[in-house]
């Protein structure tokens, strides 16, 4: 991409300013959106723009707060379908394989930033299943040092909340937005990577939970629980693994019939003993872990599941059997069945609400699993176990 292709005022910044007004209607409609604070309003980049990462507006609500079209990398995932691949492009979004480094996308952001334009990514590496920020990916630092641009933040309030990850549906309730000015340049230029990056997760670290106790806002619609099992998997009363389903505002394990209810606040009442998502994944992250060791791990088979196969210019998509043994994976397509070692995969990671993707060398596997057509399957239950299996019960759990 040459130099001159790279000016910050192009077709796609004059077509967003046409549009800028009915989108930011639209997402004040969709999530009560209130402006704290905003220290980039008057900044025409460079820059490099970061945040929490929650919904799948995130970069759409940055883009109406700040003066330069942000050009935001995007997960590889995002670019499969034409039509969103066509805008995407055209908004000059950088992709990415997730949670890798990709040199072609570094040194497209590199371009962008010399080109004087503004840069924005996710540094958790994906959105949040629990409502509490995770850890930051360690190269992120890295790159806001070769960068050498100004960092913002923006941090969404409320947002998880209102719009969890896992659910069916989204229930407005309302959301702060602060734009904060996180590293200038020249404190990144007398800064270890080391130190960036402890300033990177205490700056970007946030618990909606704690955030809607002092707050209290009620949230709107109904079936607040529904699809909750795509990311709990381990009852805290009577250790059953994998048993959950939901319907309306209720879940239950199948296993005890121990029934919650997430309430108007978002928060879970009923019989069990956590009433948010926070302290209950990180109950069941510990207990999982420490089952594992200890115990065989009990296969899991998902019929009908819609499948892609990328392997450079080839592809296919179809509904194939799946089938997850403590011994290796298993694809049945029409009658034939490819087995995959699990030291042949890459890690496993989740993209939209119900994609699983793995790496097998250079072929990508995706798999959509969801609750109401595969048993109430969790897909986070899923990943954990491939990524434990695949680091032979030497690594750790992580959503």
């Amino acid at each position: 991409m040459k130099g001159k292709s790279l000016k910050s005022k192009d077709l796609t910044y004059y077509t967003f300013q046409l549009i800028r007004k009915p989108v930011k209607f639209y997402l004040h409609r969709r999530f009560n959106l209130k402006l704290i604070r905003n220290e980039a309003l008057d900044d025409k980049g460079p820059f490099l723009l970061i945040g929490n990462h929650v919904t799948a507006f995130d970069p759409i609500i940055a883009l109406v707060y700040f003066k330069p079209l942000i050009k935001w990398v995007a997960a590889d995932a995002n670019f499969e379908n034409k039509l969103k691949r066509f805008f995407m492009k055209v908004a000059r979004v950088i992709p990415i394989t997730k949670r890798y480094a990709d040199m072609r996308s570094i040194r497209q952001l590199m371009k962008e930033v010399k080109a004087g334009n503004a840069v924005g990514l996710f540094p958790e590496g994906g959105r949040t299943w629990c409502g509490k920020s995770e850890e930051v990916i360690k190269s992120t630092a890295k790159l806001i040092k070769f960068l050498g641009v100004k960092v913002y933040c923006q941090k969404l309030k409320g947002a998880y909340i209102s719009d969890s990850r896992w659910s069916k549906t989204n229930h407005k309730g309302r959301v702060d937005i602060e734009i904060d000015l996180m590293l200038t340049s020249e404190e990144i230029k007398n800064m270890s990577p080391t130190e960036i990056d402890e300033v990177l997760n205490q700056k970007l670290y946030h618990n909606d939970y704690d955030y809607q106790k002092k707050r209290m806002v009620k949230l709107s619609g109904n079936d607040r629980a529904e699809y909750i099992e795509r990311v709990i998997y381990v009852c805290p009363n009577c250790k059953s693994i994998h048993s959950f389903f939901s319907a309306g505002d209720f879940f239950t394990c199948k296993n005890c019939f121990a029934q919650g209810k997430i309430n108007e606040y978002g928060f879970i009442e009923g019989d069990f003993p956590y009433d948010n998502l926070v302290i209950w994944n990180k109950f069941q992250k510990e207990y999982l872990f420490t089952h594992l060791n200890n115990n065989e791990i009990e296969p899991i088979k998902l019929f009908d599941v819609a499948y892609k196969f990328k392997k450079e210019q080839e592809k296919k998509a179809t509904l194939i059997n799946f089938f997850l043994n403590p011994q290796n994976i298993i694809i049945e397509d029409k009658g034939t069945f490819k087995k995959i070692a699990y030291n042949q995969i890459s890690e496993a990671s989740i993209t939209f609400k119900n994609t699983l993707i793995f790496y097998e060398n250079k072929v990508r596997h995706e798999f959509v699993i969801e609750p109401f057509l595969h048993n109430n399957a969790s897909i986070v239950y899923i990943k954990e176990i491939i990524n434990y299996l695949r680091n032979n019960r030497e690594g750790k759990l992580d959503i």
